[in-house]
């Protein structure tokens, strides 16, 4: 991701999303946040063949994100508490 234009400032928008709608809990949010544009971001960069192609990839694999992605493909176990 360090060699592509405004990744910082996309996680930061969706940090800032996932804050948004839990206000109550902003670590959880946060942590959140931070896993799928991870596990996103690892999706996009396997698929990609460049800082181009990863950018592209790395949107589409926001935009497609659900829970079932990232139980199989994260790199941390998700349970409630």
């Amino acid at each position: 991701m360090t060699q592509v234009t405004a990744a910082g400032c996309a996680l930061s928008a969706v940090v800032a999303a996932f804050l948004a709608t839990s206000p109550d809990t902003p670590l959880e949010a946060t942590v959140s946040a931070l896993l799928v544009f991870g596990t996103a971001g690892a999706l996009a960069g396997a698929d990609s063949t460049g800082p181009g192609s990863f950018a592209a990839g790395l949107l589409d694999q926001l935009h497609g994100m659900n829970s079932a992605t990232l139980q199989e493909h994260s790199a941390f176990a998700m349970e409630s508490a």
